[in-house]
């Protein structure tokens, strides 16, 4: 079964597919993140993220998505992170319209990649960890969670059957 975990930073998810891995060790993970490319290629993300930056960890999660067959496999965030940290900078003012149109056509394309989408929701009580890749401020990580739950409702019109 194809998995992934998806929603706001600060939420576990990280933790929580570590720890999957565990106890299902049948179970695998992509080598690299989007972390990987977050650090490799110096983006600024979450609040400071723009065109570039989402545009290097949408190209890098598509691949990544399109290219694996692995069948029991697990994805730390998928395209629907990707579209929605897209939307949420969008409202900012910092990504332009054509290119959530191409974001939201590339995630509605994943959308049958995966099997079960796992969403960890900021209501989970988890310690705020700064980490230099994850924001910390609470009214931010509430709006993203916000538009998870929006494009969650929108996917599962969007979702056929296998």
């Amino acid at each position: 079964m194809r998995i992934a975990v998806i929603g706001p930073q600060n939420t576990g998810k990280s933790t929580f597919v570590q720890d999957f891995l565990k106890e299902f060790s049948h179970y695998k993970t992509t080598e690299r993140t989007y972390r990987n490319v977050i650090e490799e290629k110096g983006l600024d993300v979450n609040q400071l993220s723009g065109l570039e930056s989402q545009k290097e960890i949408r190209e890098f999660i598509f691949e990544q998505m399109r290219g694996n067959n692995e069948y029991n496999i697990i994805f730390d965030r998928c395209m629907i992170d990707n579209y929605v940290y897209t939307y949420v900078q969008y409202e900012k003012g910092q990504i332009p319209k054509w290119f959530v149109d191409e974001t939201e056509a590339m995630m509605l394309a994943t959308l049958t990649e995966v099997d079960v989408y796992l969403f960890i929701p900021t209501a989970v009580s988890v310690p705020l960890v700064d980490d230099g890749t994850r924001d910390v401020t609470t009214s931010y990580i509430d709006t993203v969670n916000h538009h998870f739950l929006r494009v969650l409702l929108i996917s599962q019109e969007n979702i056929r059957v296998r």
